[in-house]
């Protein structure tokens, strides 16, 4: 799988999961950039996301100000072997701000780990499948359309959750949460290894993934390699 496949998964699951409440589209301008946005009807329209992955970021802001985007971020995903602190750097210079850095994983799905014996997790397929789960936090997860929810809980909560979300090129791996005082318990790994193994039954080609620095430190003993490096800047001022 090259870095641009597995960017289209990730532009294709976000816009989609982003998509439940307005429409978000995403829209590829060049073999490099995709710009994800609200359609032009939406009054208060939400912030324009763009995915670079030039690793030029001259490049990248030439083509977004051509483009007449307006107010944005930029996630610039690069290969660990360009230099990480160059590329912030240059977008410092280019009147941008540095907001957050994730690791882009990628599993083949070709040799999975084992099942996690003793801890339960519930495959969720159905709205009526969700509705079992005692969910404590205010606003309630939901089930989109198309999407499997793995979940573990008690007796009187939920204590974690993962999404697999299906694209045309593969599955996105979306919101894996463990309870905080359930965390170092093994129920991550026990979520994540129920959705590869689904996965893989689903005939998917590679499990994609954005990870913060805690879930790089997970994803490899999965089997997951790290494929890339996304850095995600906003203009410094709207001026």
């Amino acid at each position: 799988m090259t870095l641009s496949d597995a960017v289209e998964i990730f532009v294709e699951a976000f816009s989609r999961e982003k998509s439940r409440t307005y429409p978000y589209i995403p829209t590829q301008l060049e073999p490099w950039l995709w710009v994800m946005q609200d359609t032009p009807d939406r009054k208060k329209a939400r912030k324009r996301e763009v995915i670079s992955i030039s690793g030029d970021p001259v490049r990248t802001v030439e083509r977004v100000a051509r483009e007449g985007i307006g107010w944005h971020f930029v996630c610039e995903i690069h290969t660990p072997d360009i230099e990480f602190a160059q590329i912030r750097e240059e977008y410092k210079r280019l009147g941008y701000r540095a907001i957050s850095t994730e690791w882009l994983f990628v599993h083949p799905l070709a040799d999975l780990p084992p099942r996690v014996q003793g801890i339960e997790v519930i495959k969720i397929e159905s709205q009526e499948a969700m509705a079992t789960i005692p969910q404590t936090a205010s606003q309630k997860r939901q089930l989109m359309e198309g999407t499997t929810k793995f979940a573990i809980h008690d007796v009187s909560q939920d204590l974690g959750w993962v999404t697999h979300v299906p694209t045309q090129g593969g599955d996105w791996v979306s919101s894996l949460w463990v309870r905080p005082e359930y965390r170092g318990r093994g129920f991550g790994r026990a979520l994540m290894t129920e959705l590869l193994h689904h996965a893989s039954e689903q005939g998917d080609v590679a499990s994609v993934l954005l990870a913060t620095a805690d879930g790089a430190r997970l994803y490899p003993k999965l089997g997951y390699q790290q494929m890339a490096v996304l850095q995600m800047f906003c203009p410094a001022s709207r001026g």
